[in-house]
């Protein structure tokens, strides 16, 4: 049985309040102002900040979309050469405010990638490259098909493993993640037992049901279950929301051709929904693109591998002149 069916059950035997912060799933912004954070776009978003402000910016992007960034923190390691790394929870996702399903449109995220970008920006140009993780991979993309380099300020982009950049292509790609659980298996009878007892009526419990469906992560990412990448808290309501956005057609490839500067791909070998294939045709959407496959790993190399995912990344910065600040 799955510890966090064990930890409901604990729940439901100390009768606790599933509705209540913080007895499900941990406190947002909102409820816990201990958490650090910025306001922005309207909203309050759970964000920190490591290295000289005044530094290049390395913007990382988790995944989801609604995960959160603690499986990427190993990446607070570039600040020590020299850069001003970000993380937030975007939008509804992680420990950010939470936000009805209405309210989310296919204007609400560039922008409010364009916000954290500028609130963090203490200089004029200040140079950036993105890190996007999965779906932080395609929202990367999304910024520069509307915004291109930002005005010179978007010097390169790292897209490990995103879905896709059209709809035929997420489509695709959704078919090979979702079509790898079975049945039977735990994560789909974790999620559907918890469902007989608990009903999706407001964040709190969304997000826990969301969570059991996404612990370990889809067969198909072959996730390292000895060291399962940590996260804080799902969104459930954002990611049905842009997911049906998306199932209403997009395509982010209508402008990447005007982006100069090299993309690199970074991929696990043993993930089988981004198959070498799938990431060879995303990156035929730049003009310049790099794909590097890690060997023996799956989509959580950030967490599982982060020295060498850092080396790669260390590589790129070096190979597209985006050099720490001070160097």
């Amino acid at each position: 049985m799955p510890r966090c069916i064990l930890l409901f059950a604990f729940l439901l035997s100390a009768c606790l309040d599933p509705g209540a912060a913080g007895n499900l799933v941990p406190k947002t912004v909102v409820e816990d102002p201990t958490l650090p954070r910025a306001e922005m776009a309207g909203a309050l978003f759970h964000a920190e900040a490591f290295g000289d402000p005044a530094a290049p910016i390395v913007m990382v992007l988790h995944g989801g979309p609604g995960s959160d960034y603690r499986g990427l923190l190993p990446l607070q390691a570039l600040a020590a050469d020299g850069y001003r790394v970000v993380f937030w929870d975007q939008r509804g996702a992680g420990l950010s405010q939470r936000f009805d399903q209405g309210f989310y449109t296919f204007d609400t995220y560039p922008e409010d990638l364009r916000q954290v970008i500028e609130h963090y920006t203490v200089a004029p140009g200040q140079p950036l490259v993105f890190i996007g993780h999965s779906w932080g991979a395609m929202y990367a993309t999304w910024f520069i098909n509307e915004h291109g380099d930002y005005g010179g300020r978007v010097r390169g982009a790292i897209l490990s493993e995103p879905g896709g950049f059209t709809k035929r292509q997420l489509d695709d790609f959704l078919a090979r993640l979702t079509g790898s659980y079975p049945l039977a298996g735990e994560q789909l009878d974790g999620a559907f037992w918890a469902g007989q007892f608990l009903s999706p009526d407001d964040h709190a419990r969304a997000d826990y049901l969301r969570m059991l469906l996404a612990e370990g992560g889809p067969p198909a990412e072959h996730c390292d279950p000895q060291n399962p990448m940590p996260m804080w808290r799902e969104g459930a309501v954002v990611n049905a929301a842009l997911l049906a956005l998306a199932r209403r057609g997009f395509d982010w490839t209508t402008r990447l051709g005007g982006f100069k500067p090299k993309v690199l791909f970074l991929r696990g070998d043993l993930n089988t929904a981004a198959t070498l294939a799938q990431q060879q045709e995303l990156a035929a959407s730049y003009p310049a693109a790099e794909i590097v496959t890690m060997k023996g790993v799956g989509h959580q190399m950030i967490w599982e591998r982060p020295d060498e995912y850092l080396a790669h990344a260390r590589a790129y910065f070096a190979s597209i002149g985006f050099a720490g600040g001070g160097r």
